[in-house]
């Protein structure tokens, strides 16, 4: 199993980053997938029918994310330890990233999958303006 670790900036405060990972709505809103996301400890949560699911194990409004995640092609049952922390950065947030238990041979795409689907749409999201 390896681990992942990612920091990127967000030009929004870290209550808006939080809020667009964990609101389905906006969560759909930025990703373009189709998003049940229960927003409360031992909530559930479904991205991209049924391509991403868990379980919420922690939720600090505006700092907190800790999830058990998974993907669909992991062997059954197999659950990466999710982290996301949020810090204020000048005018907008610091996310740093910590994905634990993912198997080896989907570390590059799990990895490229965060900054793909996610960074990059919601960096966007927050700054319509940004090529």
């Amino acid at each position: 199993m390896k681990t992942i670790k990612q920091e990127v900036h967000f030009d929004a405060s870290p209550r808006e980053v939080y809020e667009a990972y964990v609101d389905a709505k906006k969560h759909a809103e930025f990703s373009g997938a189709n998003v049940k996301f229960d927003a409360k400890r031992s909530g559930k949560f479904d991205i991209w029918d049924g391509s991403l699911t868990g379980e919420n194990v922690k939720l600090v409004p505006g700092k907190k994310i800790v999830q058990k995640w998974r993907a669909d092609d992991w062997s059954e049952g197999h659950y990466s330890d999710l982290k996301i922390e949020l810090f204020a950065d000048g005018d907008g947030t610091r996310l740093k990233l910590t994905q634990e238990n993912v198997p080896e041979d989907k570390i590059d795409e799990i990895d490229e999958g965060w900054r793909q689907y996610y960074w990059e749409p919601m960096k966007k999201y927050f700054n319509p303006l940004r090529k």
